[in-house]
């Protein structure tokens, strides 16, 4: 009931996967900065407030309820996310999924990164479920840090399927 409900909101208020595009309202949506298919396997980052809060709405059957951290002040919590679909799985029908999350300050300089996280390592999810990585760059924003806009990119690869693209979001610190 869960994945049906998340794919249901997916569909109609972020983007869903099917046959391995990101559709809106049932058409093909351009590839964007924050999302993106490359030869079927897509993705999506997203920046959320209070992660663990996401996580556990996530879990839950309902549909989740995605806010977009766009504004933060500081000590809030934030997390980075890849939403994700279709990727290929092995002869026995496991995924091996990666992500590298980097967060880089106003200035342009390296504020945080995590190399080789487990996007997902498992049995294949059913086309075209999304699918929460596991992997999770949680920080929060602390008060020697610089006030302005931070650009938070994730380079995502289908190691299976020989395909990684990167994408990035955006948020502002005040």
């Amino acid at each position: 009931m869960k994945i049906v409900s998340a794919i249901l909101f997916l569909v109609l208020v972020v983007t869903a996967s099917a046959s391995g595009q990101w559709r809106k309202n049932d058409e093909r949506v351009e590839d964007a900065s924050d999302r993106k298919s490359v030869n079927g396997f897509g993705g999506q980052l997203i920046v959320v407030e209070n992660p663990r809060e996401f996580i556990q709405q996530w879990l839950k059957p309902e549909t989740p309820k995605i806010d977009i951290a766009t504004n933060v002040k500081r000590g809030d919590l934030l997390g980075a996310f890849v939403l994700f679909a279709d990727c290929k799985p092995d002869a026995q029908g496991v995924c091996n999924s990666e992500v590298d999350y980097m967060i880089y300050k106003p200035d342009g300089g390296l504020y945080a990164e995590r190399k080789g996280q487990p996007l997902w390592k498992e049995e294949a999810p059913p086309p075209p479920i999304i699918q929460l990585s596991r992997a999770i760059l949680a920080f929060r924003m602390g008060k020697n840090d610089p006030a302005g806009e931070y650009r938070v990119k994730a380079k995502v690869s289908d190691l299976n399927a020989d395909v990684s693209f990167e994408l990035e979001t955006k948020f502002r610190f005040k």
